[in-house]
């Protein structure tokens, strides 16, 4: 990852303790400011609170419906619409295809550092050659 002028802002949605400690140093060690969310209720919360560049989410934590309701609310709001979110799942793409087709990202556990490293500068870097900026 590049190191930018800013601290970004992830919230990280994972119950693991392991898993979150791992992939909070890696976000941290990249830049970034990490917001461990203990629910998709409470990333919600502080995804409304506060501007996030990047969403981490597990997405075995709740069940599906409640997965896919939470990206559409992220999707609908101005303040988020464009936020690139990376799911993680033991389960494939093919048993998690509504997921995977509406994530900015999709990994399957186990995967390497090396490919959440890829993912998460896949996803940042797409959102900033999309942004525009207004110096009004």
């Amino acid at each position: 990852m590049q190191a930018s002028l800013f601290k970004r802002n992830a919230v990280l949605v994972e119950q693991n303790p392991m898993h979150c400690r791992l992939y909070s140093d890696l976000l941290e060690a990249n830049g970034f400011d990490v917001y461990v969310a203990k629910s998709v209720m409470d990333a919600l919360m502080k995804i409304r609170e506060k501007a996030q560049d990047l969403i981490l989410i597990n997405t075995e934590i709740v069940e599906e419906k409640f997965i896919q309701k939470f990206i559409h609310n992220i999707r609908e709001e101005e303040v988020s619409k464009d936020l690139p979110i990376i799911g993680i799942s033991i389960y494939g793409e093919d048993k998690k295809k509504n997921i995977a087709k509406i994530v900015d990202g999709f990994l399957t556990k186990p995967f390497s550092i090396d490919r959440l490293t890829e993912a998460i500068d896949s996803c940042v870097e797409k959102r900033d050659d999309t942004e525009s900026f207004d110096y009004q």
